[in-house]
């Protein structure tokens, strides 16, 4: 397999590394949550993407098929 952080993935992940922490920020003032509520936030849609979650092992026979 191929390690995404190769040099010509680096300008796409920096991109949306960007904007997800934008979206955040934007979340944040919109709503007056505190760091905490964002941080337990990331952990939840961290969790869908565990190598063993419902959500990861879905997106992969997609992806086979």
């Amino acid at each position: 397999k191929r390690v995404p952080f190769q040099e010509e993935n680096l300008e796409v992940i920096t991109s949306i590394y960007e904007s997800i922490k934008e979206e955040l920020s934007e979340l944040q003032k919109e709503t007056g949550c505190p760091d905490l509520f964002i941080y337990e936030f990331i952990g939840k849609i961290q969790n869908e993407w565990h190598p063993e979650s419902c959500h990861s092992i879905v997106r992969n026979k997609k992806r086979k098929n």
